[in-house]
């Protein structure tokens, strides 16, 4: 059996479903080991309103992935989400020591980490704080200012925030599972991360994470992240939407559309029925499977019209020449991609997970693509880690030698 410390974990804690997924590192490749799936219950409106009842759901999705690998999980990159997450550009500086004119690695760290703390409020924490550009002295568009000469150095970051209360409450609950947290991932940066090729970064895309408690948002252009948002709308507004309109139960009008649901009217001839179940003692009745999806093609449109207002306010729009991905359960809607090149004018696709050694077909869907990608970040994480402790072991070789 591997060692417990070469397994990477990706635990994705949803409104909808708690998803953990476990691989191994085998030179520098990612090869799956397992899975575990849990309906998630005790979230309302994209964060959590009683731990107990996910913490259930988070111990039985990690419980089921040890089971089905033959091992214990007992660390984990977390995804965090919901419409508390917000993003802000902001600036930094570093004046270099008399004596010193080289930009070394802890003069970048030094200001990142103060441009990333600087601006937040009390009731805000940092979840990613990823590099824009440097500046040094006078010359501007610096990717990497390391070892280059100057007296200061400036840079801008995007500095993805999350309420303190909801991200320390996800914290919270990981740990009372007995999972240590390595890190906690905004979960569009995550899919996006999964999905992505550094060639679209470049030419301009957006990722549209469709969960149930909110749509999270993130979007590159010249391969640098331009926005990080997140729409307070989500799979749990689709399921209300139906069984209010349709008088049915929730569970019903999920059910429902999972089995019929379809966002492009004209692939639902009027004459086509289906059974609704009523409200407590009310008997079954038949409606038009058009009216099912009418409510749900209204909804989506609803849905990719904030997504256009989103990518405006960030003067995105008609530069994101890649496109639109789409990931998370939602995304499977049929018509889905159809309706968003109508309403955004850009080309859309679903984003599908990567494909890891070993990857079992049911995993092949954008609802684990969230999943994977804190997987893989995971690995990046424990590379940059790695580098780090090389640097350190090279630098006290020097001081003994």
């Amino acid at each position: 059996m591997p060692k417990r410390n070469n397994y990477l974990v990706g635990l994705d804690l949803g409104s909808h479903a708690t998803r953990c997924v476990v691989a191994l590192e085998e030179n520098s490749r990612l090869r799956f080991i397992s899975s575990g799936f849990a309906p998630s219950r005790g979230w309302a409106r994209g964060v959590i309103a009683d731990q107990d009842p996910v913490l259930d759901s988070v111990e039985r999705a990690i419980e089921e992935a040890e089971k089905n690998g033959g091992l214990i999980v007992e660390s984990a990159v977390v995804g965090v989400g919901g419409s508390h997450i917000k993003s802000n550009v902001c600036h930094s500086y570093v004046n270099l020591p008399p004596g010193e004119s080289q930009i070394q690695h802890e003069h970048v760290e030094t200001l990142i980490k103060a441009a990333g703390q600087g601006p937040l409020s009390d009731d805000r924490t940092a979840v990613q704080v990823i590099p824009l550009e440097f500046i040094v002295d006078h010359q501007a568009d610096v990717r990497n200012p390391r070892g280059m000469y100057g007296k200061r150095l400036d840079g801008h970051v995007q500095v993805i925030s999350a309420s303190a209360q909801a991200h320390n409450n996800v914290r919270a609950v990981v740990n009372r599972a007995g999972i240590v947290v390595e890190e906690t991932v905004f979960e569009a940066f995550a899919a996006a991360y999964a999905v992505l090729e550094e060639q679209e970064r470049e030419m301009g895309i957006a990722v549209a994470d469709m969960g149930a408690g909110s749509i999270d948002l993130v979007a590159y252009h010249q391969n640098d992240l331009k926005l990080a948002a997140a729409i307070p709308v989500g799979g749990e507004h689709f399921i209300n939407d139906v069984a209010e309109v349709l008088r049915t139960s929730r569970p019903a009008a999920e059910q429902m559309i999972e089995q019929y649901g379809c966002v492009s009217v004209e692939a639902s001839p009027s004459n086509v029925m289906i059974e609704v179940p009523g409200l407590g003692e009310e008997p079954w009745r038949t409606q038009p499977r058009q009216l099912l999806n009418d409510i749900l093609a209204a909804r989506t449109h609803e849905v990719f019209e904030l997504i256009r207002k989103e990518l405006e306010h960030a003067r995105l729009a008609g530069r994101l020449i890649a496109g639109l991905v789409l990931t998370g359960s939602l995304a499977g809607l049929v018509g889905a991609c159809d309706l968003a090149e109508d309403v955004l004018d850009m080309n859309t696709r679903i984003g599908l997970p990567p494909k890891l050694e070993d990857l079992p077909d049911e995993l092949d869907h954008p609802g684990w693509a969230t999943a994977l990608g804190l997987l893989l970040y995971a690995q990046r994480l424990r590379l940059h880690r790695q580098r780090r402790r090389d640097t350190a072991k090279e630098w006290l070789k020097a001081i003994f030698e």
